[in-house]
């Protein structure tokens, strides 16, 4: 059969010229758009700030002791921190240190020696603070063995005139007027407190009598009015004698009445005679102790 004039192109032949007639045709495809893309945040530029350097706080000077230590404060100190308050008096001996350490390690003494009653209150506010004090008080003394506060308590003969001058004056065979002067002196709350008695005892005739302001208290009912207004007396110095004192817990401990101060124990007989007192012996009116 004679061959025919029509060429028929190979299929990959037909396949480049369809894709060459679709380019003509429609153009070239669109380029891929690029993903969207949060706009960077542009930070503006901050100068820096200059470098504050600190001034160093000045150093504080140690105190001495004298000014960084009340003898008196120490009495009522928290009792959980006997042992600190003990070493804090023993160090001022020349300002009645020993006095107060002996004050202070004497509570242990009370303490062991405590008749607590036997139905304590619990509806009594007053009897669970003192319940409370006496819990650290224990505290206080378990920070010494026995003989540690034992030996603070007695006070061995050379040791009387230690360096200590309150200690020295209740310490003392001094009476009526050399007594008067020495506490005039020094009127140390405690020191008030430790004499007692002694502060108006006079002999008159030979016989002890209490004296003050040509007064003696001789009966019954003057006698405790002159005793309560001495247990007034060391408060109107500065001691603290409301219910952080041991005497006023102790009492409540005891069942003998909680109080919340000597004041509120003492009647206003003894209140009147001890502002008395007191105001005498700021003043330094000796003669108003003596017959």
């Amino acid at each position: 059969m004679a061959a025919s004039g029509l060429v028929i192109a190979p299929p990959a032949a037909l396949a480049l010229g369809v894709a060459l007639l679709a380019w003509a045709w429609w153009g070239q495809p669109p380029a891929a758009e690029a993903p969207l893309r949060p706009p960077a945040v542009v930070t503006p530029a901050v100068a820096p700030e200059p470098i504050q350097r600190a001034t160093p706080a000045p150093v504080p000077h140690a105190a001495s002791p004298a000014s960084a230590l009340s003898l008196t404060g120490l009495l009522s100190a928290p009792e959980a921190s006997l042992r600190t308050s003990v070493l804090a008096a023993l160090s001022q001996p020349a300002q009645g240190g020993r006095l107060h350490a002996r004050a202070l390690a004497r509570r242990c003494a009370d303490l062991a020696g405590l008749q607590a009653s036997a139905t304590p209150d619990v509806n009594d506010a007053r009897h669970q603070r003192a319940i409370a004090r006496q819990a650290a008080l224990s505290a206080g003394c378990s920070q010494f063995a026995n003989g540690e506060w034992l030996a603070l308590v007695n006070i061995a003969p050379d040791e009387a005139g230690a360096g200590d001058p309150l200690l020295a004056i209740q310490q003392s065979d001094l009476d009526d007027g050399a007594l008067l002067k020495a506490v005039m002196a020094h009127p140390d709350a405690l020191l008030l407190d430790e004499l007692g008695e002694r502060l108006l005892l006079r002999r008159i005739a030979g016989e002890p009598h209490l004296f003050f302001d040509g007064q003696r208290f001789d009966d019954e009912a003057d006698r405790a009015t002159a005793q309560a207004a001495l247990r007034l007396l060391p408060c109107h110095f500065g001691l603290a004698c409301d219910e952080r004192d041991p005497e006023v817990w102790l009492a409540c401990l005891r069942g003998d009445g909680c109080a919340a101060s000597r004041a509120e124990q003492a009647p206003p007989e003894a209140q009147a005679l001890v502002t008395r007192m007191a105001a005498a012996l700021r003043a330094g009116e000796l003669q108003r102790f003596l017959p």
